[in-house]
Parts: C-alpha cells; sequence; structure tokens
C-alpha cells in the first residue's frame, strides 16, 4: 500500500474512534456523509473513508453540491457523482436553489452547502466528514490572525465540532495537500480543479500564495503551532466557564440565563468578558460571536445599570441577577417550510421534527396566549414571562392544524424521524416534537482506558 495512502487510512480509522469518543456518534446507529466538490482532497476523503468504513461496518455515502456558481457546475458535479458510482461508492448530488448574491458569492455558497449537509446529516443520523488539510488549517490561522480573532478563532478548525446539532469531523488536518493529491494519483482517480482557487480576488487565494512561498516555511509552521496552543487554550477557558455557569447561572432552554450578580461582579474584567460571550452564543442564537469591542460596550453598560442589546439577547443587571434574555421581534422573524416526518434546525435554538408539512414560525403574541397553559405538558411554562413563550416554535400545518411543542430529549426527538431502535420508532408520530440544540463548537473526547490517560 503506498505510503499516503496508508497515512490517510489510518487518520480515518483513528478519527471513527474518536468520533465515538465526543458521545455524540454512535457507529451501531450513525453513519458517515463525506462532503465531495470533486478536487483532490474532497475526492481523497471519498475513496478512503468509503474503504475504511465498509471495513468498519458503518453506512457511508458522499455528498456532492453544485452551488451554481459556474457554468460546468452541474456538470462537474454529474461527473462526480458518476466516478464515485462507478467505484462502486454510494454518492447523490444536490443543488443549492435561490439566486446567488452580487457580493460575497462564495461565502453564500459556503453558507447554502452546509445548510445542504447539515440537513442530510440529520435526516440520517450521519456525521459530516470534510477533506481540509494542514495547508488549509495555516491559511485559516493567517487569516484570522490578520483579523485580530482572539483565541476561539485562531484555533482554527476543530478536527471534531458541532454545527446546528450535526458533528463535524476533519481527519485529515494532520496530512498536507501533496499527500492528498498522491492518494488520489494511488488511486487512479482524476480530480477536478476549480479555477476559483487560483483567482487572487479571493483573500484566501492571496494567502495561501504568500504561504506557499519557499521563504515562508517557517511562517507555516508557527500557524500551526499558533493554532494548537489556542485550541487548548480556548478550550481550558470554555471549560472554566462551563464550570462557573453550572455553579452560578440558570439557564431556560437556550431563550434566558440569569447569572448571580453577587458572584458575577467578584470577576476581573477579562474573566467577566469570557463569561458574557459564552452565555451570549447560548441565548443570543447568532451565527457569529460578539467582538471584543460590543463585550467592553456591554460590560460599561452594566456598570451603569443600563438595559442593552447585545448578540441577539436584551441584557439587564439588577440587584440580584444579570439576566440575558433571547430578544423577540429582530427582523427578520424566522419562518422554515417542512416536510412531514422530517428534523430541522429551527432558529439556531432547536432541533424539532414535523409529524406533517407546513411552515414553522415563532408562536408570538397571540400564539403565546392562545396556548393552554393548564395543559399537564404546558404546566412548566405557567412561571414564563411572554417575552420567553414567544420565541417557542409551532407548526403551521398543511392539514390546517396548529401543532404546538412538546419538549423531549434530543434521543426522542431523532427516534420521532424513526432514526434509532425499531421499538421506538413512530414514538412521536402525531407530535411536533423539539429539544434545545447544544451550542455550536469544538467538542472534547473522552477519556479512555487508552486514550489521554
Amino acid at each position: 500500500m503506498p505510503v499516503p495512502v496508508a497515512a490517510a487510512k489510518g487518520a480515518l480509522s483513528s478519527h471513527l474512534d474518536g468520533l465515538r469518543r465526543t458521545g455524540q456518534w454512535l457507529a451501531d446507529q450513525s453513519g458517515i456523509l463525506a462532503a465531495v466538490s470533486g478536487g483532490p482532497d474532497s475526492l481523497a476523503l471519498a475513496l478512503v473513508a468509503a474503504e475504511v468504513c465498509a471495513e468498519a461496518s458503518v453506512r457511508f455515502e458522499a455528498v456532492v453540491v453544485d452551488h451554481g456558481l459556474r457554468d460546468r457546475s452541474a456538470a462537474e458535479a454529474d461527473q462526480v457523482v458518476a466516478a464515485l458510482t462507478g467505484r462502486g461508492i454510494p454518492a447523490r448530488r444536490f443543488t443549492v436553489s435561490g439566486p446567488a448574491p452580487m457580493t460575497g458569492r462564495q461565502a453564500w455558497a459556503r453558507e447554502k452547502r452546509l445548510q445542504i449537509l447539515c440537513d442530510q446529516a440529520r435526516q440520517t443520523g450521519s456525521a459530516v466528514l470534510f477533506g481540509h488539510h494542514r495547508d488549509d488549517q495555516a491559511e485559516t490561522v493567517m487569516m484570522r490572525l490578520s483579523r485580530g480573532s482572539g483565541l476561539a478563532g485562531l484555533s482554527a478548525m476543530a478536527p471534531y465540532s458541532l454545527y446546528q446539532g450535526v458533528v463535524f469531523g476533519r481527519p485529515f488536518l494532520g496530512l498536507s495537500k501533496g499527500d492528498l493529491i498522491s492518494v488520489c494519483q494511488a488511486y487512479e482517480a482524476d480530480f477536478v480543479t476549480d479555477p476559483s482557487n487560483a483567482d487572487p480576488v479571493f483573500e484566501r487565494v492571496r494567502t495561501r500564495q504568500w504561504l506557499q512561498h519557499p521563504g515562508q516555511k517557517m511562517a507555516r509552521q508557527q500557524m500551526m503551532r499558533l493554532s494548537a496552543v489556542s485550541s487548548r487554550l480556548a478550550a481550558r477557558v470554555r471549560g472554566e466557564c462551563e464550570r462557573w455557569c453550572a455553579a452560578h447561572a440558570l439557564f431556560t432552554y437556550r431563550l434566558r440565563a440569569e447569572l448571580q450578580a453577587d458572584a458575577f461582579s467578584q470577576l476581573h474584567d477579562e474573566a467577566r468578558k469570557h463569561i458574557l460571550r459564552y452565555c451570549l452564543g447560548v441565548v443570543g442564537g447568532q451565527p457569529y460571536p460578539v467582538s471584543e469591542e460590543a463585550l467592553d460596550n456591554l460590560l460599561d453598560r452594566l456598570d451603569t445599570g443600563q438595559k442593552s442589546t447585545t448578540g441577539g439577547c436584551l441584557v439587564q443587571m439588577t440587584q440580584t441577577h444579570l439576566r440575558l434574555i433571547a430578544e423577540f421581534g429582530r427582523p427578520p422573524e424566522p419562518e422554515l417550510k417542512a416536510e412531514a416526518g422530517r428534523l430541522y434546525c429551527f432558529d439556531r435554538r432547536w432541533l424539532v421534527y414535523a409529524p406533517q408539512g407546513g411552515v414553522i414560525r415563532r408562536l408570538g403574541a397571540q400564539g403565546w396566549t392562545a396556548l393552554d397553559r393548564e395543559h399537564p405538558v404546558y404546566e412548566a411554562l405557567k412561571t414564563w414571562p411572554a417575552r420567553l413563550g414567544m420565541m417557542l416554535p409551532y407548526l403551521d400545518g398543511l392539514d390546517g392544524q396548529h401543532y404546538h411543542p412538546h419538549f423531549t430529549s434530543y434521543r426522542h426527538v431523532c427516534s420521532a424521524a424513526g432514526r434509532a431502535t425499531a421499538d421506538q420508532k413512530g414514538l412521536h408520530e402525531t407530535e411536533f416534537v423539539l429539544c434545545s440544540l447544544p451550542e455550536d463548537g469544538a467538542l472534547t473526547l473522552a477519556k479512555t482506558a487508552t486514550h489521554d490517560r
């Protein structure tokens, strides 16, 4: 076996073991999706993952997304699918819907691709693997360093992470692009070359060209070391925030956080900013963390007793508590068309199962007023302020019914979609069930007798 292929297979096998240790992926119930564009990185991933998953009896499929940004993108996507299926590798093509914007087209295409991958992963209970490698990591750190990113940003891409409730994996961060090209050559597999990857109009291309200069070998190594150190420090900071919040904060789903004012006031400014950033991330439902400047401004206003709106939250300090409440009414209000029997991420806060086709919306003031809080299911909501209740989702079914939420666990939401054991299937066939999504971010691995003692 060629050395690059052996290294890639070893990395993938080790990664599957790591996925199990995240506690978010069960090999006997879950599968693997590989995000494939047809370039050498993702093609090498599909070729290697198909073999390793077959050997491990893990369900595998390659997903090809046509973003439609180039005239030949659809034909290229079809060619990639045909090449994979011709080798006996399961593969499907999906197409991004909607017109591309005039600006930020690459970011738009990336987000659309992620949404398609996440949707397929939710329906099949799969983790999504990407072919990112060591050179990608160095580029990402360099770009974020130039923007003044903090610890979390400089950590760059984590080998295991959660995004909207879906596990993402990057098994090849220890390999180079050259290694993955060699893997494709060993399999005699032709890969697609995207001309935009050489267009210096894009920041990543300019960064890549600078780092690939022979005189920048030391810079590449320094970027990787900076990423590793930042990742360890960020994990430690996050752990400290979680421990502090477990002792001094109370969360109501991802809608409200109440922090003990005395304990918060005793922290130094940097610790207070870390706690606020963490809580805003949990409650705010925003795609990106708040900036350092926004945190400084928020602390200044809290010190003077002013109410503030930051990161999708209403924030206020009282004599006893610091309260962060999810902001209702910020346009556009989330609205999601749903098909019957599918899982969805709604409002970046909820994993929901739709028993009927229809539209998922927030309850709003009228829906919250109409909700029967005398019903045993909603008894716990009697003490909720309207501001929280209005944020709850409901399903406006095509059958003319309004389906109100039934709170349950993550595993029960998944079983409602028929993804668990046979005796659990159909457990909530007619119920609109939901649970809180865990917040996005890097995943840690559980220690075992043979790992990380």
